[in-house]
Order: structure tokens, then C-alpha cells, then sequence
């Protein structure tokens, strides 16, 4: 029990079985319940964000003041039942713990298949699971090979960005609230995306952006 509990954070990372209309539609309640019954802290976001330049401390700061488990759980129930991505959350979440394997070339095989190897790996250990899937799995959510993924947490920091005014609160910053979240990704998996020769796939429906030089 305390280890499901313990993965419902990583709900958004590993699920995406609908269409990306159908998301924007029937999500939408979810994201504005979310800030609404305080499953983020906004407060303390807007203290993080407030005059400072993007980096990785931004996606940090995030990771913590969003509490998925309030999101897809008690906070937002009502919301969640009309939202498919949480209607697919516990399937998705019984994979990785049973370590069901997708195949090479399904829909997310590769963070699907991360998490599933962390739990595997790392047996009843927390820390071990903690460190394994928001270093090694979290990368794949945004480098191109699971597109929904991306697409569902951009939109939860939209929400965040939107309520909490954060384009004129960051410092040296101008353009979009997805165009904000691209760059404290790529900031936050700098290493990996060098190493790929790519960037953050945010805002961008073909799939990985190819780093120009």
C-alpha cells in the first residue's frame, strides 16, 4: 500500500491512452480543481519563481508543490472520474508494480518500461525507487518517445503558470506559459538532452525537436 501511495506522483509519467483532444476536453475541470482545492501550492510557487531566472530549481520547486496524489485522489475525485487519464491511472499503476513490460515501439514503452525496471531494481526501498524514477524515467517523459505525457504535464503547469501570473513574475523571461516549462525542462535534464543532441519535446506534436546548431 504505502508504495502505491508512493507512486501515484508518477501517475502523469506513465499513463497516455487517449486522444489529445479528448484530454483537453474532459481534463479541463481536473487542472482548475487542482488549484482550487489546493493540491498545488501556489503560494510557495510564486515565492520560487518570483524574480528568478529559470533553472532547475524551477522544476524542483515544482515537483514538490504539485501533490498528484491529492490531484488524482481525494482533492479532485468528481474531476478525475471525468478525466480519462486518471480513469487509466490505476491499470497504469498496477503495470509497473507487477513489472509488466510493454513492447518495443508501444506507446511509451520506454518510460512505461523505466519504471517498471526501478520497482524491480529497487524491491521495498523508497529512497532507491524515488532517486531511480526522477532521475533515470522522468527524462523520458519529455525527450519525444511518450508525446502524452508531455503534453498532460505541460498543461498542469499552464494551470500553474496561468493562476499564478508567473510570465511576469520570472525574471528575464518573454513568451508562453509551454514555452516557460520547455526551458526549466531542458535546464532540469540539461545532460540528457545534450547527450541526445535534443530538446524538451514540449509544444511540439512531431514527437523529439532535434537541437539546432
Amino acid at each position: 500500500m504505502k508504495l502505491l501511495l508512493f507512486l501515484i506522483p508518477f501517475v502523469p509519467f506513465i499513463l497516455a491512452d487517449d486522444n489529445v483532444k479528448e484530454i483537453n476536453a474532459k481534463c479541463r475541470g481536473l487542472l482548475s480543481c487542482a488549484v482550487k482545492k489546493k493540491c498545488i501550492q501556489m503560494n510557495y510557487l510564486i515565492k520560487q519563481f518570483d524574480q528568478q531566472e529559470i533553472s532547475s530549481d524551477m522544476y524542483n520547486a515544482l515537483d514538490k508543490a504539485v501533490d498528484y496524489g491529492c490531484i488524482f485522489t481525494s482533492g479532485c475525485l468528481d474531476e478525475c472520474n471525468r478525466c480519462p487519464l486518471c480513469q487509466n491511472s490505476k491499470q497504469q499503476l498496477v503495470d509497473v508494480l507487477s513489472g509488466s513490460k510493454r513492447e518495443e515501439g508501444g506507446e511509451c514503452y520506454v518510460l512505461v518500461n523505466c519504471a517498471s525496471d526501478c520497482v524491480a531494481a529497487s524491491g521495498t526501498d523508497i529512497t532507491k525507487i524515488n532517486y531511480c524514477l526522477r532521475r533515470k524515467c522522468a527524462f523520458h517523459c519529455f525527450d519525444g518517445s511518450c508525446q502524452k505525457c508531455s503534453a498532460f504535464v505541460t498543461r498542469i503547469f499552464n494551470q500553474v503558470c496561468v493562476s499564478g501570473d508567473l510570465r511576469a513574475k520570472v525574471k528575464n523571461f518573454e513568451g508562453h506559459c509551454y514555452e516557460m516549462f520547455r526551458e526549466i525542462v531542458y535546464h532540469k535534464f540539461i545532460k540528457e538532452f545534450e547527450e541526445a543532441g535534443s530538446e524538451p519535446s514540449i509544444g511540439n506534436r512531431q514527437g523529439n525537436a532535434t537541437k539546432e546548431n
